[in-house]
């Protein structure tokens, strides 16, 4: 199957007419990315059933986390054991992916700054979110711990839009960038 691309520029002026010619609002677009990464995940990662299972979140402060954010929040109303992981601390989130943060605070649902950990628990499944398509030069900071991390876990990883790490124009992996575990 050949599965058409489009680049970064391509991709900004897609969002840009959402919002502006066709009255989607980015609240909106990050809810439905959420819902349909959650969908997917819970069909093709977790046997249909996330109830128990254990899922880990990583995600970054801007639409990606957000969509992201959203994923955690529907996963955990299905019943799986869900956990964040952020790229800035639970006060430095704003605007959407801030609320969404919030949201599932109220729930109960665990979250700290990736940069305070050294591993990461064990899971049935990482789904990242850290960086989506305005990624520029290779990941730095919490982003590139918690990528390293994810690496390093050995369970399948479903990334939201594209693997954090890669560019989405020249499809180059910087170091470091999300990886599939060896199966």
């Amino acid at each position: 199957m050949n599965i058409p691309a489009i680049t970064t520029e391509q991709m900004r002026e897609v969002d840009r007419l959402m919002i502006e010619s066709y009255g989607v609002e980015l609240k909106q677009m990050m809810e439905n990315a959420g819902i349909n990464l959650a969908s997917l995940a819970r069909s093709r990662f977790l046997g249909g059933d996330p109830r128990g299972k254990r899922v880990i979140v990583l995600a970054g402060s801007g639409g990606n986390g957000g969509g992201g954010l959203v994923a955690a929040r529907r996963l955990h109303t299905w019943g799986a054991k869900v956990a964040i992981y952020l790229t800035k601390s639970a006060s430095e989130m704003r605007g959407v992916p801030g609320d969404q943060l919030d949201i599932l605070r109220e729930m109960g649902v665990p979250s700290c700054q990736g940069d305070q950990v050294e591993h990461l628990p064990e899971a049935d499944l990482i789904l990242d979110a850290l960086i989506g398509y305005s990624l520029s030069g290779p990941p730095r900071g919490a982003a590139a711990k918690l990528i390293t991390m994810a690496n390093q876990h050995g369970v399948p990883i479903f990334s939201l839009d594209i693997p954090s790490g890669l560019d989405t124009t020249s499809g180059q992996a910087n170091h470091p960038h999300i990886r599939q575990p060896p199966r």
